[in-house]
């Protein structure tokens, strides 16, 4: 197992061949886990993923896919012909099937399970009836069941010759149609008579999870409950598998992270993604923001008759800085992660600054237009629809091209990023804004 200082140089090795054309990994490798191995292709450019991908055992890529984050596993399955994609499905464990078949087309993910066997068909079908939240989607479904007939002479017999899944400290007993019945406590099997059928010790208690409980609360039952395990159960009553204290661990770890890392609304984003899809994403939380702007300029717009011309100024203002600003925080966001967890080095930073720019660069240009359109109707003034939307494009591209640079700066002066990172920002895109705005409104106006 290697640690985060190891984890992190090994991938700037890792880097820096890939950008001298050469593909290349460190002895160091081959103690990764898929989590190490995630971190590694999440930091790398898009047109780098492929070739590392290639260099790997097919054993090691399904448990990859399942340990990188949403949007990283579809931007690298992407990259993969059918038959690739196909390969590492019918390779994997059912519970990275399901995070594979995630982000598939129906159509295809249809296809693969129809080529598995029928055990492993319940399995993923029962998973995709429960959504990204709810515990049945994520069970695990290593768990040691015994028919409420046994009796505690043959189980214990069974448990001599079987090597029990981890933290698991009780049994689980079924009735024929798999309806969970109660648990016996491992260490109170050794106390009964050898004879005794398991039904009349299994205990039956309210410490059972739900399939379709919240994946959280769930975690939170686990951690309360004093056990390693607890039974899961659909609402049929019908055992589905079980939710252990390591998968709750688990369960926080990314919580926690994704909290962390929630401004900006780009937790998830991948760092390279491609232009488009980052521009289509960011949009959405652009067009938000630009309306709580258009309502800060109306409140100034009431002042209109007083101040005519001026007023068309000082009602705009805010929009171009506003614009901004939610732009480079966004940047800013995506940039802070990566030198967080170290996946932003000074041989990708140019990729990730090329990318980010035109993110902003395409946003602006969309939002440019929405805006210089409704400056036209409300001000009918068309010069003043050419000065704003100018400055808004001006104004973002800037904005992102500051997201990345003030925090690598700050990082590189030992000045937490995350801290001072946004009040420099703001300052930066409140400047350019109204300087670009002003000025060649004083240029074309006056």
């Amino acid at each position: 197992m290697v640690n985060q200082e190891q984890r992190e140089s090994a991938f700037l090795w890792i880097l820096d061949r890939l950008q001298e054309d050469q593909v290349a990994v460190p002895i160091i490798a081959r103690d990764f886990t898929p989590e190490d191995w995630a971190f590694i292709f999440e930091g790398l450019p898009k047109e780098h993923r492929f070739e590392l991908w290639q260099t790997l055992s097919e054993d090691k890529k399904s448990p990859i896919l399942a340990a990188m984050r949403d949007d990283s596993r579809e931007q690298l399955m992407s990259l993969l012909s059918a038959q690739n994609i196909e390969d590492v499905a019918l390779t994997s464990s059912t519970a990275h099937l399901v995070e594979i078949l995630d982000v598939l087309p129906n159509k295809v993910a249809k296809g693969l399970i129809q080529k598995l066997n029928p055990e492993e068909t319940g399995i993923i079908e029962e998973a995709l009836n429960y959504n990204d939240e709810q515990l049945g989607r994520y069970v695990n479904h290593e768990v040691f069941t015994v028919s409420k007939g046994v009796n505690t002479l043959d189980l214990l017999n069974e448990l001599k010759t079987n090597v029990l899944p981890a933290y698991t400290d009780s049994i689980l007993v079924v009735d024929e149609a798999g309806h969970y019945l109660g648990q016996i406590d491992i260490n109170q099997l050794f106390g009964c008579e050898e004879h005794t059928d398991v039904i009349h010790i299994a205990e039956f208690s309210d410490r059972v999870l739900a399939a379709d409980q919240d994946l959280f609360e769930a975690s939170e039952a686990v951690k309360g409950s004093g056990r390693s395990m607890l039974p899961v159960i659909n609402k049929q009553g019908r055992l589905v598998g079980r939710f252990s204290i390591k998968d709750a661990i688990e369960v926080y770890q990314e919580y926690y992270e994704s909290q962390l890392s929630h401004m900006g609304r780009v937790s998830d984003e991948d760092l390279f993604a491609p232009v488009f899809t980052s521009s289509r994403r960011r949009a959405v939380w652009l067009g938000i923001n630009l309306i709580t702007a258009f309502a800060a300029s109306l409140v100034i717009g009431i002042f209109d008759q007083v101040l005519v011309q001026v007023v068309a100024l000082a009602v705009l203002m805010p929009i171009v800085a506003s614009m901004g600003g939610i732009t480079g925080s966004q940047t800013l966001t995506l940039t802070i992660r990566g030198l967080a967890t170290g996946q932003l080095a000074k041989s990708n930073l140019k990729a990730l600054g090329n990318k980010e720019v035109l993110v902003a660069f395409f946003n602006g240009l969309l939002w440019a237009c929405v805006v210089s359109f409704i400056t036209s109707v409300w001000f009918d003034n068309n010069w003043l629809s050419v000065i704003i939307g100018f400055a808004i494009v001006v104004n973002m591209v800037i904005a992102a091209f500051a997201g990345i640079a003030i925090p690598v700066i700050l990082d590189k002066m030992g000045i937490d990023p995350a801290l001072a990172g946004s009040v420099i920002l703001t300052t930066v895109t409140d400047v350019v804004g109204f300087f670009v705005f002003l000025g060649s409104a004083s240029l074309l106006l006056l």
